[in-house]
């Protein structure tokens, strides 16, 4: 199991081969998502947005590129 993150407990893994680089997870918790220069999705900061916000987020991305596990297993998708 990934390490989860101190205030969330969750572990956030983005899928570099599915990410299209939309950046809607950016749009939508910006302290926890950044584009990395080569348009992809990297995570900065579980902790940076509440585990909704992040969920929410995840839940943005146009290809399900993103996934989240928390201390029960895997939170999304």
């Amino acid at each position: 199991m990934a390490e989860l993150s101190r205030q969330n407990r969750i572990a956030i893994t983005v899928d570099r081969a599915l990410c299209i680089g939309s950046g809607d997870c950016v749009d939508s918790a910006p302290d926890v998502f950044e584009l990395d220069s080569e348009d992809k999705a990297v995570v900065i900061d579980a902790d940076g947005a509440s585990t909704d916000e992040v969920l929410e987020a995840a839940g943005n991305c146009p290809v399900t590129a993103i996934f989240v596990v928390g201390e029960v297993g895997e939170l999304y998708p």
